[in-house]
């Protein structure tokens, strides 16, 4: 499920219980604080999914900086080569177009 169709599902089941707020069946009002928990914890998980997913992307950031830093020129020649790599893809695809 990913984060638009979960939004979703929050809204939706946060309209359902602003319907459900007069309802004075003990079933319903049951089942109302069963759904405003499980939409609690939805929203504290997905803010933990959130950071940890930026806690790791800093890390792994970290980690190309500092092997950068420490080797420049391999850094430099990988860039070179994804490049002309790119490069050689781009133009290969607009010949055969033009045969």
């Amino acid at each position: 499920m990913n984060g638009n169709s979960m939004e979703q599902l929050v809204s939706d089941a946060e309209e359902l219980l602003a319907k459900l707020h007069d309802a004075s069946n003990p079933e319903i009002k049951q089942l109302r604080a069963k759904l405003e928990a499980g939409i609690a914890e939805a929203r504290r998980g997905g803010a933990e999914q959130v950071q940890l997913g930026a806690e790791k992307l800093r890390r792994v950031t970290d980690s190309v900086v500092s092997y950068v830093q420490e080797n420049p020129w391999v850094a430099v020649a990988a860039g070179t080569a994804i490049a002309v790599a790119l490069i050689y893809v781009a133009f290969s695809g607009r010949n055969n177009a033009n045969d």
